[in-house]
């Protein structure tokens, strides 16, 4: 009981503090970073036991933003399928999750307290405040808890999506392969924390796109997404150390962002000059990888390590707009939305012999 009046507490404090905007201040901002950690800990552990549900893996606020607005199709959305290379339109409701995405058992039980409590009602509601505040000022003026927020929510946005899923089933594939991961491992969060999380058997990306395990691992859903939230929370707080800045589509173009259901595109310009099959999230922070999410039609966001010359807030980079549009139909695992049914045509016509290429289209 204590327990929750004090979370209850800490609830409306972190509320006052989004809807007051505070901690502009590296001094401030380490004070209400000390208070929530405190309130943290007395984070309280509800359970509704639903099973059934659709889960979003892409959130349903984010998706929104590529809704079409009035006519027949009101609320849904253009969409590009990748395996029947197609486009159709649906409900935000039913695109980008699936059912019990987020539910694993707690004692024997199924848990439904990471999509409820941990995204739904705290890391989401936060950053679409955040992401609707960013869409409509020009300028890019967040708070220090605002941009760590939206850095948490862009890492659990690379982590809570079916590629990332997979990605960690490969590596779990090549670890038991290579004798670097014991069956017993997989009991032992600790044990699997450290090997898996900070990467401590040392495997490389090369070896993990380029070579086939001799052992595969198709299961193990409490062990996804107990290493997804933990590595998707490691993800922002390095996120967080480099630089925030915004990509607008120019003025002069009649282009537009479009989102897939694997929305966050990482660019290795320090070795690989190429965009990631594989998130190497141990690299993340060491490398000047470019981080990119869009949040609407006309704006994305993208962290790097460095600051640009052009500033915060870029608007005339046409390259750069085609590059990251590129990303979404590559690396998308079954769909990419748009709110235009052109835009999908034309970025269609316009990277399809490179998409064919890479064998992305057949």
């Amino acid at each position: 009981m204590i327990n929750i009046k004090i979370n209850r507490i800490g609830r409306k404090f972190q509320n006052f503090v989004f809807r007051n905007r505070l901690g502009k201040k590296i001094w401030s901002a380490k004070i209400i970073f000390f208070i929530m950690g405190f309130f943290d800990k007395f984070q309280v552990y509800t359970n509704t036991g639903q099973v059934g549900s659709f889960d979003h893996y892409v959130p349903r606020f984010l998706l929104s933003n590529w809704m079409i607005n009035g006519g027949p199709d009101n609320r849904k959305v253009w969409y590009w399928s990748k395996d029947e290379n197609r486009r159709d339109k649906e409900t935000v409701r039913k695109i980008a999750g699936d059912i019990d995405w987020d539910v694993s058992k707690s004692k024997g039980v199924p848990s439904d307290f990471v999509n409820k409590k941990v995204f739904a009602e705290l890391l989401e509601q936060r950053a679409s405040e955040i992401i609707k505040w960013v869409n409509l000022n020009p300028a890019l003026d967040l708070t220090i808890p605002e941009e760590n927020t939206l850095a948490v929510f862009m890492g659990h946005q690379i982590t809570r999506v079916p590629a990332f899923r997979t990605s960690l089933r490969r590596y779990f594939s090549f670890g038991l392969s290579k004798g670097l991961i014991k069956y017993d491992d997989f009991g032992d969060k600790e044990s699997l924390v450290s090997k898996v999380a900070t990467n401590k058997i040392g495997l490389t990306y090369d070896e993990l796109i380029n070579e086939t395990p001799a052992i595969r691992v198709e299961e193990g859903k409490p062990q996804v997404l107990m290493l997804s939230l933990i590595i998707g929370s490691n993800i922002g707080e390095k996120i967080y150390r480099g630089n925030l800045h915004i990509l607008e589509i120019p003025e002069d173009s009649s282009d537009e962002f479009v989102i897939s259901d694997n929305p966050v595109i990482i660019l290795d310009l320090q070795n690989r000059m190429t965009l990631l099959d594989f998130v190497p999230w141990w690299e993340i922070g060491e490398k000047d990888f470019w981080i990119f999410m869009p949040i609407s039609p006309k704006k994305a966001v993208w962290y790097c390590k460095s600051k640009r010359k052009a500033g915060a807030v870029e608007k005339e980079n046409h390259d750069l707009v085609q590059l990251f549009n590129f990303g979404q139909y590559r690396n998308s695992t079954k769909m990419v939305f748009s709110r235009n049914e052109q835009i999908l045509e034309k970025h269609l016509n316009m990277y399809d012999s490179e998409l064919r290429r890479q064998g992305i289209i057949k």
